[in-house]
């Protein structure tokens, strides 16, 4: 009898430690748009330059639970083509690999200009936020 309970008990044992949620798993990468000198509004995703204004400070929050991936910036100007603007990887050898504030100055701005953020978790777990950028005429 006892033989039989502990052979319950190792096959109880291997069968439970086969597959483990992580509570990170179910979390995609984030990123949040500020103007400020940190996040103050999650839904901040656009603004309007006044006239004769044609620079803008492209300012996030990327973080990922689990470690970040890769980092891109795309733009979009009025109807033409979407650019890659910089790609930023190699968080793993960084202090903060989870977060990431990214920083462009964007110049030249004349017409509505839409700036778009792919981030990328060590999972391969994808996220995607844009912010559009108005002119005043």
């Amino acid at each position: 009898m006892k033989n039989i309970l502990l052979i319950l008990s190792v096959m109880l044992l291997a069968f439970s430690g086969c597959k483990k949620d992580n509570f990170y798993d179910k979390f995609p990468p984030e990123v949040l748009f500020y103007e400020g000198s940190q996040v103050e509004n999650a839904d901040f995703v656009t603004t309007t330059l006044d006239a004769g204004v044609t620079e803008w400070n492209v300012k996030a929050r990327v973080s990922a639970p689990l470690q970040l991936k890769e980092v891109q910036l795309f733009k979009k100007t009025g109807s033409g083509n979407e650019e890659l603007l910089e790609t930023y990887n190699g968080f793993q050898a960084t202090s903060t690999p989870t977060v990431f504030n990214l920083v462009y100055p964007l110049t030249g701005i004349t017409a509505e200009t839409t700036v778009r953020i792919n981030a990328v978790d060590l999972d391969n777990k994808p996220t995607s936020r844009t912010f559009v950028i108005k002119v005043t005429p």
